[in-house]
C-alpha cells in the first residue's frame, strides 16, 4: 500500500500487486473506493477496514481508502461549515483519482454506516458508479443523529463519563465518543433519507443488513423499482466489528461475500470490454499535505515496520524538542477525538515538530497485527517500538524528544523515556499501570472502577437496589478496595523506611522505574481525571496525596478538571492540550535552556495562534488552575 494526498485528503492506495511497492497498470478494469464510517466508528474499525482493502486488492481490484476533510489525517476541522457536502465532494475526488492513478474505467463504492449513506449520495451525484456496497447504512439521517445522542447519553452514565457535561439538542452540537457534528450540518444530515434522496445510485447494489430490516427492505424495493439489481444479505458480524478497536473483530464472512460479489460482477462486464489500462498520472513519490493556517507540512513516513505522520512547521524552533505521539490502546495514530492531529497542528503553529506514530502491528504499521490484546499494548516490544520512534526523530536531526500518550500510550511513553537517551520529557494522561502485571496476576482488577466512583455510588439508593437484584457485586468491590488500601499501606511503610535508612527493604519495580527516569533528567508529567482508576494506582504506589513523588522534583502529578479517561469530550481535550503545552514550554524547554519559557510561550501564543485555533475558556482556566495547585 502507498500513502497518497489529494484535494487536502490523506489516503492509502492499495494497488493490485501489493508486493511491488509501486503502482503499475493493473490486470483488471475495476477499482474500489472505501468510504469510511464517521468518527468513533472509523476509529474502531480501522484495522478491519484496512484488511478489507488488502483483501480486495489481492483479488485484482485496486483500492483507495481515505479520510474525509476534517477527519483523520486530512486537512480541516470537524466544526468547519458544510462538512457533509465536503465529504461528498471528497468521495467524487477519490473516484477521479483512482481512475487517474490506476487506469480503471469502472469504480465501485463500499461504505460502512454513515459512510454507506455518503457513498449512496455520492454515487447518485457522480452518476457513473458500477457497484455500490452498503454495510449497515444509516438510511434516515434523523435516526442516525438520535443514535449518536443515545450513545453519548449512555456513556454519561458510565464511570468514564460521570464528570462530563450533558449536551442539549439546542447546543448546535451532536457528539459521541469524541467525534461531533456541528451547526448546519446537523440539519443537513437530519434531512437525509436515502429512499427519497437516491433512486439509482449504481447499476447494482449489495445491501448488508445489521438492523432496521423494514427500512432496508423499503430501500431495496425503491432501488429495484428504478432498475437497480439489488442483492440483500445479512451482516451478522456487525456487533463484533463495531466496538472498541482493542476488541473489534474483522467480519471475515461479510468481507468475503462482498469481495466475491464485487469480483463476480466485474468479470461479466470485463468480458464485453476491451481493457483500457493506460494511466494518466501517478501519485508523487513524497506526498505532502499543506496546512497554510498552521504554517506547516505533513508527510506520511514509513521506517522499519512503523508508520507515522511527520508534522513539520515552516519555521521550526531550534530550542524545542520534537513531540512524539503514540497509539491510545489499539486505535490508530489520530487518537480518540482526533486529539493527536489537533495537538500536532497546534504545536506546529508554535514552531514545534511532531510525529504521530503507529507502533508495531497497530494502525497503518506493516504488517498489521492479527490480534491485539492488553498484553500486546503493554508489552516490552511496544516500549521498544516507542523508543524506535524517538530514534527516527533523532536521526532526522532533532536533538531531543518529548512524548505524549494516553492510557496505553502513556505506558509506552513512560518506559521509552527510561530507554531512549534523547527523550527529555514524557506527558502521560490517565496512566493505568506503571508496571504491567498482566490479567493473570490480577484477575479482573482492570475491569473495576476507581475508588472515588464507588464512594460516589454508595450514596445513591438505586445502586443498592442494583446490588439487591444481583446486578452488581458489592462484596467483590469491597475486596478490591481493601486490597488497594492494604497494598498502599504496605508500600507507604516500606517507602518510609527506605527513605529513613537509605536502602530498599523490598524490591519495588515501580519506584525503581521512577528513580531511573528522574535520574536520567526526564521531565515527567502525570495527569489524571478525578474519577480515573489510574489515579488509584498512582495513590497505591505513592500514597493518598502522591507524597512519595515529592522527592523527585522533575516528576509532577495532578488531576485535571473535566478529564475523562480517553478524552472523549471537547473540554477534556482542550484542558489536556493546554496543560501539555504549558508543561512543554515551562518545564521541558526551560529545563533544557536554563531560562523560563513562559514569556516565550505567551508571546508565541498571541502571534502564531491568532486566527488559527485559539484555546477555549476551559483551556485558559486549566492553565490558571494548574499554576495554583500543581505540586
Amino acid at each position: 500500500m502507498k500513502s497518497v494526498v489529494f484535494d487536502d485528503c490523506f489516503g492509502w492506495l492499495h494497488p493490485v500487486d501489493e508486493c511491488s511497492g509501486w503502482l503499475h497498470p493493473v490486470d483488471g478494469d475495476h477499482g474500489i473506493v472505501l468510504c469510511n464510517p464517521f468518527g468513533y466508528d472509523a476509529l474502531c474499525t480501522h484495522r478491519g477496514w484496512r484488511r478489507l482493502a488488502e483483501r480486495l486488492a489481492a483479488t485484482g481490484m485496486p483500492v483507495l481508502r481515505f479520510d474525509y476533510l476534517g477527519t483523520g489525517d486530512s486537512a480541516g476541522f470537524e466544526d468547519d461549515p458544510q462538512r457533509v457536502d465536503a465529504w461528498l465532494d471528497s468521495i467524487a475526488a477519490a473516484v477521479r483519482r483512482l481512475r487517474e492513478w490506476t487506469g480503471v474505467r469502472r469504480v465501485s463504492l463500499v461504505g460502512l454506516r454513515l459512510g454507506a449513506t455518503l457513498a449512496a449520495l455520492a454515487a447518485e451525484r457522480i452518476g457513473d458508479i458500477d457497484g455500490l456496497v452498503l454495510l449497515a447504512p444509516a438510511i434516515v439521517g434523523r435516526n442516525y443523529l438520535r443514535e449518536l445522542r443515545a450513545h453519548r447519553q449512555s456513556w454519561l452514565s458510565t464511570p468514564a463519563g460521570m464528570n462530563a457535561d450533558p449536551i442539549s439538542e439546542q447546543d448546535g452540537y451532536v457528539e459521541a465518543f469524541g467525534f461531533g457534528l456541528y451547526g448546519d450540518d446537523i440539519a443537513r444530515l437530519a434531512a437525509i433519507d436515502l429512499r427519497t434522496d437516491t433512486s439509482a445510485p449504481a447499476a447494482r447494489v449489495l445491501l448488508l443488513e445489521a438492523n432496521d430490516r423494514s427500512r432496508n427492505g423499503a430501500l431495496a424495493t425503491h432501488y429495484a423499482a428504478h432498475g437497480v439489481a439489488v442483492d440483500r444479505q445479512t451482516f451478522d458480524e456487525y456487533d463484533r466489528f463495531m466496538i472498541e478497536a482493542l476488541y473489534s473483530e474483522e467480519p471475515v464472512d461479510a468481507f468475503a461475500r462482498l469481495t466475491e460479489w464485487l469480483a463476480s460482477g466485474g468479470a461479466a462486464v470485463a468480458a464485453e470490454r476491451a481493457p483500457s489500462l493506460e494511466q494518466t498520472d501517478e501519485p508523487t513519490d513524497e506526498p505532502m499535505l499543506e496546512l497554510p493556517a498552521q504554517g506547516a507540512l505533513e508527510h506520511p513516513v514509513a521506517f522499519g515496520p512503523y508508520f507515522g505522520i511527520y508534522c513539520e512547521p515552516a519555521t521550526p524552533r531550534a530550542d524545542a524538542p520534537a513531540v512524539l505521539f503514540f497509539n491510545t490502546g489499539a486505535s490508530h495514530h489520530i487518537g480518540d477525538g482526533r486529539i493527536f492531529v489537533l495537538f500536532a497542528r497546534r504545536l506546529a503553529a508554535l514552531g514545534i515538530t511532531s510525529l504521530r506514530m503507529d507502533l508495531g502491528g497497530l494502525g497503518d504499521a506493516t504488517p498489521t497485527m492479527d490480534q491485539v490484546t492488553l498484553d500486546t499494548i503493554y508489552s516490552e516490544q511496544a516500549c521498544r517500538d516507542a523508543a524506535a520512534g524517538a530514534d527516527w526523530l533523532v536521526a532526522r536531526g532533532h536533538a531531543s524528544v518529548a512524548t505524549v500518550g494516553v492510557c496505553g500510550g502513556a505506558f509506552v511513553g513512560l518506559h521509552a523515556s527510561a530507554l531512549q537517551p534523547r527523550i527529555v520529557g514524557a506527558y502521560c494522561v490517565n496512566l493505568q499501570k506503571f508496571i504491567w502485571d498482566g490479567a493473570t496476576r490480577e484477575p479482573g482488577e482492570h475491569q473495576f472502577a476507581s475508588s472515588k466512583v464507588y464512594w460516589h455510588a454508595a450514596w445513591k439508593p438505586r445502586k443498592w437496589l442494583r446490588a439487591l437484584r444481583g446486578d452488581s457485586h458489592p462484596l467483590r468491590i469491597a475486596a478490591v478496595l481493601a486490597r488497594r488500601a492494604a497494598t498502599s499501606a504496605w508500600l507507604g511503610v516500606t517507602g518510609w523506611l527506605e527513605q529513613r535508612t537509605g536502602r530498599p527493604l523490598v524490591a519495588n519495580e515501580v519506584r525503581t522505574l521512577v528513580r531511573t527516569i528522574h535520574a536520567k533528567g526526564v521531565q515527567l508529567r502525570l495527569v489524571y481525571g478525578a474519577y480515573d482508576v489510574g489515579l488509584d494506582e498512582a495513590r497505591v504506589q505513592f500514597g493518598p496525596q502522591l507524597g512519595a513523588l515529592r522527592r523527585y522534583p522533575r516528576i509532577r502529578a495532578a488531576t485535571l478538571p473535566k478529564l475523562d479517561h480517553a478524552l472523549f469530550t471537547r473540554p477534556a481535550r482542550e484542558v489536556a492540550m493546554a496543560d501539555a503545552e504549558r508543561w512543554l514550554f515551562d518545564e521541558v524547554m526551560s529545563n533544557q535552556s536554563g531560562v523560563s519559557a513562559r514569556g516565550l510561550r505567551d508571546a508565541l501564543a498571541a502571534s502564531a495562534l491568532a486566527g488559527v485555533s485559539a484555546a477555549s475558556d476551559a483551556s485558559a482556566a486549566a492553565v490558571q488552575w494548574f499554576d495554583r495547585v500543581s505540586p
